[in-house]
């Protein structure tokens, strides 16, 4: 997602959203948040797996390989 549409859907400015963006990786990179940071970004990784593996699963349904 750009932060040009984000920046629609919220109805803030691109520039808005970018300054939102750069607040919030600071605030995650600070050392007491480290901990929350790996764990949302272990948790990201695992949604992007799951959706690679949703849409491996549909291909090899359709050619007949379950």
């Amino acid at each position: 997602m750009t932060l040009k549409e984000i920046a629609q859907i919220l109805g803030l400015s691109t520039e808005r959203v970018r300054q939102i963006e750069r607040s919030a990786l600071a605030k995650l990179a600070h050392p007491r948040n480290r901990k929350k940071w790996e764990e949302i970004k272990e948790t990201m990784a695992m949604i992007q797996r799951d959706k690679v593996r949703a849409g491996m699963g549909d291909a090899m349904s359709y050619l007949g390989e379950d």
